[in-house]
Formats: structure tokens, C-alpha cells, sequence
């Protein structure tokens, strides 16, 4: 199989390096990855601002593709990147050969990370931004607990997520739906009600694949070798 493009991006609170275990592997296997961080997050927290939307972050992700070229590329999302590559999707829709969304969030036209967490997660996510000024949601403890020794430096770093990209309704002209080629994996260790209810929701719909894998949320640091196979077998 010839090496493929690759696109990964990053859920919230994180930045491009919780993928470097998984795109090393990828690029072993012949691949192109490319791995660009969100605005405010990562090594660019020096550009957190409360101006920062989900736009911003859909623009991060559209701007390399243009900046690189990109074209019969496939674009993998984790968590909160679900928001950014649905977006991306819908406007790179002809450009794109797979989509492949890791624990990651499915939104509809008009809907908003918030809106997919329920109100509970919301409130609970809103008061947690309060304590920040408003602007950023610090990062939860629970994510790190089975990640791997060796790895743990990766969840170390992690910074306040933008509250703004959370809240920003996800504009969407349904372009993205004609990509057929898509996957959904979510982690079967302590699921949470919104990635299991989309799970659930995709694996009886036929124009999905979809797997189970036995992992917590942080998927591409507590088995990046798994992850990288998946990936790297999708796309073939």
C-alpha cells in the first residue's frame, strides 16, 4: 500500500503531542502525518485569548490543508476534535478520502459541544470556566489515570481549554456528508453517556464501520500501537 496523508487533531485541553506516539508509528509505516495544534492550546497557549471559537480552531486545521495542498487526504479526530473535523469535513468535503473519529463528538448542523454533553456536563463545564474568568475550562484529572508511565508526560502540559469553542453552534451545509468512507472507535473503559450514545447510534447505521476498543478516553497514549494499526488498516 502506498503511504497515505494523514491529518490528526487534537481533542481539548491537549496539543498535537498527545498524538507523537501514534504519527511516529504511522510515519514508520510509510505515511505523511501532519499534526498541527489548536489556537491557545499546546505550544500556542501564548495566543489563548476568549476570542477563540470553534471557527478558529475549523480554521487552524482548514489553513494547513491549504498552506500543504492537501488532497485525497484522511482526517482523524479525537474527543473535541470530532467538532473540528466535522467542520472541516464539510468544507474540504471533494479533498477528503476517509474520516475517522476516535471517542470523539458527531455534531449535527446547529449543534455545540455543550448541546452534546447535556445539561449536567454543560453546567458542570460553565461553573468550572467561572472559576477561570469565564473564558477557559481547566483540564480534568480523570483523563491521565491509565495512561502508560512512559507517557504521562504528554497529559502534564495540558492548558484551559477556550469555553467559547464549546459553545459555538457548529454551522454545517451537510457537504461532509459525502464522505463515505467513515469510522467511529470508541473506548470501552468507563464510557461516557455522550461517546457511547454516539457509538451506539453509528454502529447501527450502515453507512458507518465502527469498533470497540478496551481503553479509556485517551485512546492514542493508553494504545498507540492499536491505534496506529486502526488507522493505518482503515485507510488502505
Amino acid at each position: 500500500m502506498a503511504g497515505r496523508r494523514i491529518v490528526l487533531v487534537q481533542g481539548a485541553w491537549g496539543s498535537s503531542a498527545s498524538w507523537t506516539p501514534v504519527a511516529d508509528i504511522l510515519r514508520g509505516l510509510g505515511h505523511q502525518v501532519f499534526v498541527p495544534s489548536l489556537t491557545g492550546l499546546g505550544e500556542r497557549t501564548h495566543l489563548f485569548s476568549g476570542a477563540i471559537n470553534l471557527d478558529t480552531h475549523i480554521a487552524d486545521i482548514s489553513g494547513l490543508i491549504e498552506a500543504e495542498g492537501l488532497e485525497e487526504f484522511d482526517l482523524v479526530g479525537h474527543s473535541y476534535g470530532g467538532m473540528v473535523i466535522t467542520g472541516v469535513a464539510d468544507r474540504f468535503a471533494s479533498r477528503i478520502r476517509s474520516l475517522i473519529y476516535l471517542d470523539a463528538f458527531l455534531p449535527s448542523d446547529g449543534q455545540s459541544a455543550l448541546d452534546l454533553l447535556g445539561p449536567e456536563v454543560a453546567l458542570a463545564n460553565l461553573a468550572a470556566a467561572g472559576e477561570l474568568g469565564g473564558f477557559a475550562v481547566p483540564p480534568p484529572a480523570r483523563h491521565a489515570t491509565r495512561v502508560p508511565e512512559h507517557l504521562r508526560h504528554y497529559m502534564a502540559n495540558r492548558s484551559p481549554h477556550p469555553i467559547a469553542t464549546m459553545i459555538q453552534k457548529i454551522r454545517l451545509t451537510g457537504a461532509h456528508k459525502d464522505i463515505k468512507k467513515r469510522l467511529y472507535v470508541s473506548a470501552s473503559i468507563d464510557q461516557s453517556a455522550i461517546f457511547s450514545g454516539i457509538y451506539g447510534r453509528v454502529s447501527t447505521d450502515p453507512s458507518w464501520q465502527s469498533l470497540e476498543v478496551p481503553s479509556g478516553h485517551m485512546l492514542q497514549l493508553e494504545m498507540p500501537e492499536e491505534v496506529a494499526r486502526i488507522i493505518h488498516d482503515f485507510i488502505g
